[in-house]
């Protein structure tokens, strides 16, 4: 597993590129979302943007519930849809993989 850490600042989480890494940006992801950036937790240094909804699904697909913690998140449904192959979850700040 691999340890979920939250930058609050765009630029330094850019910069230290940390697997599993992420940075929740709440003036993107439309009217019921927000976008959540993430380094691929696979080491790859990919990194991907989804939309999430707090603690719920927001109706644009593909999105992902997420549980309003910037220290424990977990999001619902798992996360598959990297280019690496990645696939697995984030539950309680912690990656997990499929």
């Amino acid at each position: 597993m691999i340890r979920a850490i939250e930058f609050p600042n765009p630029a330094e989480f850019r910069r230290q590129k940390l697997p599993g890494s992420f940075h929740i940006d709440l003036t993107q992801g439309g009217p019921d979302g927000a976008a959540f950036w993430f380094y691929c937790p696979c080491g790859c240094e990919g990194w991907h943007q989804i939309i999430i909804g707090l603690r719920v699904k927001p109706a644009s697909t593909p999105s992902w519930e997420w549980n309003g913690s910037m220290s424990e998140p977990t999001l619902t449904p798992s996360v598959n849809q990297l280019r690496c192959g990645w696939h697995g979850w984030l539950r309680d700040g912690y990656w997990e993989v499929a």
